[in-house]
């Protein structure tokens, strides 16, 4: 009886020569919830690409786990194999020195942060080495990487000369560009520099300690319990911090503008429905004689609700077939040809990223239908009410 119901729903959902008005907010409604369903593909797509794309670059360009000394890290090379050796999630570790410099060239003085890395390790660490536009970590002595921001700012480029100066008591030294790294993270490109782990002990006088030691997961979403094994393995000694706790504020204020931006946005669905609920009120009174004939003809009024909810559902999905498909389009052109810039400086990203998972179609779809037939009970539920030898009478 189910594929007679729907048979005769798609009859009334069907356009008639005679009554153009009906045909006409019939598509409307459609239209409405294949905007709904558009605009929901794009947003949610934009919020999951931003935050992902944000997420894969910052992670990227910091250890997934930091052990900070309290201030400095004497013993690091043995606090090092001590931790590989006892922690067996960790895929790299790698020592540092970061300290807040001012960058002088020849037409330019800027503040920004300076790194001193171990070029042989910090490739297992970060990916530092992928982000490289110039140049190379390869035999950093004596030479300094800049971000591709802060090159530009100090207007410097590969074998110029930049000076440091640093320090608790203030001194300076000079380096040679030695190449530029580009993450594509706006605040990261415009104030890192990095050179040799030794060259920076030998800056800021420290002997050999330094201030941190980064390390690499095997899975950085299972990084607070590796965390917690490196806490209890060093006796609370050291201060150990993980990427989603010093980037839990970003990314806390994304996922909940994602889901601010999903809940407005399904009121365009909501209001489309109710369009829906309006076409099929407008349907059941102009099918009253319909509705007479087959009650007359043995129908039952839950079988006429069926026809009527199921002609709701035909719309509905009509309109999430057509906002799927037009909509997963349009992220697929501006994900392939990227037409649609950023201003770095405000975005830290220089293009639109889309970004939709098979969850994402899922809820979306789910919504949709769960919206429309709450939508089309009433309409149906007005219909089965009607008396057939009055339908028919008053026809």
């Amino acid at each position: 009886m189910i594929s007679y119901n729907l048979f005769l729903s798609r009859k009334f959902t069907g356009r008639k020569e005679k009554d153009s008005f009906l045909h006409f907010i019939t598509l409307s409604s459609i239209a409405g919830i294949a905007i709904g369903v558009i605009s929901l593909i794009l947003v949610i797509g934009v919020m999951s690409g931003f935050s992902k794309d944000l997420k894969r670059k910052i992670i990227g360009a910091n250890p997934t786990i930091t052990v900070e000394g309290r201030p400095f890290i004497r013993n690091y090379k043995g606090l090092m194999e001590k931790i590989k050796n006892n922690v067996k999630e960790v895929e790299g570790i790698s020592p540092f020195i970061s300290t807040q410099v001012i960058y002088r060239s020849e037409k330019y003085i800027l503040g920004g942060i300076l790194k001193g890395i171990d070029e042989k390790r910090e490739a297992q660490v970060t990916n530092l080495t992928k982000f490289m536009k110039e140049g190379s970590i390869r035999n950093l002595k004596g030479k300094i990487i800049l971000g591709s921001e802060l090159a530009k700012e100090l207007e410097v480029k590969v074998g110029d000369r930049v000076e440091i100066i640093g320090g608790l008591i203030p001194r300076q030294r000079s380096f040679i560009v030695g190449g530029i790294v580009e993450y594509g993270v706006y605040s990261f490109d415009v104030s890192m520099g990095f050179v040799s782990l030794s060259d920076l002990q030998e800056f800021l006088k420290i002997g050999d300690m330094v201030y941190g030691i980064g390390i690499k997961t095997e899975n950085i979403y299972n990084s607070e319990k590796i965390a917690q094994k490196i806490r209890i393995l060093t006796g609370n000694k050291y201060k150990v911090s993980t990427w989603i706790e010093k980037n839990k504020i970003l990314f806390s204020a994304l996922a909940l503008e994602k889901k601010a931006m999903a809940i407005i946005l399904s009121l365009i669905i909501l209001v489309a429905s109710f369009n829906i609920a309006s076409t099929l009120m407008i349907s059941v009174y102009r099918k009253v004689k319909e509705i007479g004939i087959l009650k007359a003809i043995g129908l039952s009024s839950r079988e006429i609700r069926k026809i009527f909810f199921y002609q709701g559902l035909i719309l509905g999905v009509k309109g999430l077939l057509w906002g799927l498909i037009i909509g997963s389009f349009l992220a697929y052109l501006v994900r392939k040809y990227q037409f649609i810039k950023l201003p770095e400086f405000v975005y830290d990203l220089s293009r639109l990223p889309i970004e939709l998972s098979v969850f994402d179609y899922l809820w979306i779809s789910v919504s949709v239908i769960v919206i429309v037939s709450f939508a089309s009970i009433y309409p149906a539920i007005r219909a089965s009410k009607l008396n057939p030898a009055e339908a028919i009478r008053n026809e």
